[in-house]
Formats: C-alpha cells, structure tokens, sequence
C-alpha cells in the first residue's frame, strides 16, 4: 500500500475499529487503531503521523490530545472526524484539528464522502488555521 493515506481509527469499540478497518482498508487506506488517547499520542508522536484521525470523543485518556495553549509550529495539524453516537458526546469537545463530525449511525458511505473530501486535498493537511471546532449536524 505504497502512497495510501494512513489514517488513524481511535475508538474506544472493539467492534467499532474492527468495522472501520475491514471498511476502510477495502478502500485502499493504510489503517491504524487506538483504544484510547494514550495510544492515539504514541502514533503521533511517530516518525510518519497519520493522515487523518477518525476520533470517538468519549475514548479514555482524551484529555492527552487536547489543544496546547499554544499552537506548536514544528508539527503539522492532524485533521479529525469526530465519530460520535450523540450529539451530547461533541459538546465541549475541544480539539484543535476537528474538521467533521459524523454519527456512527450513518451510512458509511458518508464516511466515505467525508474522507475523500478531506483528504481529496492532494494529501495537504489543512492549514494551521483552518476549523478549530465543526458543528454537529
């Protein structure tokens, strides 16, 4: 899988990132998984960090990946799709990087939809000053 997107699927669901990986390797993706924050920051803090994170808003250890105070110039803005099952579960959620948020009820082929659109971009990451927060829809 030479020069597929890598994306990162951090879910605190065994079933859910097992679902997410099968669906999303089918399309040609290199997928990693994280049960919680702790391991989400290990994968960033790689040699190569992923294209995109597909984040569960309630997986533990959320708090390690909150926004720094003050944005880090040497490190590039990783774009997040929140993946919720609530609307409650996006409120407050307060990630520097969220460029979507998606209901983990909906058709996956919105998912889709959503991953070509963002990172459709020619593998450009958005700019550091691109949506600090999406609104549910």
């Amino acid at each position: 899988m030479e020069g597929a997107k890598k994306i990162l699927v951090a879910d605190r669901n065994r079933h859910v990132r097992d679902f997410l990986r099968r669906e999303l390797t089918a399309e040609g993706y290199l997928v990693l998984v994280a049960k919680d924050g702790r391991e989400v920051q290990e994968f960033l803090q790689g040699r190569t960090p992923p294209d995109l994170i597909i984040l569960d808003p309630e997986i533990p250890f959320l708090e390690v990946l909150a926004a720094p105070e003050t944005p880090q110039e040497d490190k590039p803005r990783i774009p997040m799709i929140l993946h919720f099952f609530g609307e409650d579960q996006v409120l407050g959620t307060r990630l520097a990087g969220v460029v979507a948020c998606l209901e983990k009820s909906a058709d996956p082929a919105r998912l889709k939809q959503l991953l070509a659109e963002v990172l459709g971009q020619g593998g450009r990451r958005p700019p550091r000053d691109g949506p600090e927060k999406a609104e549910p829809r």
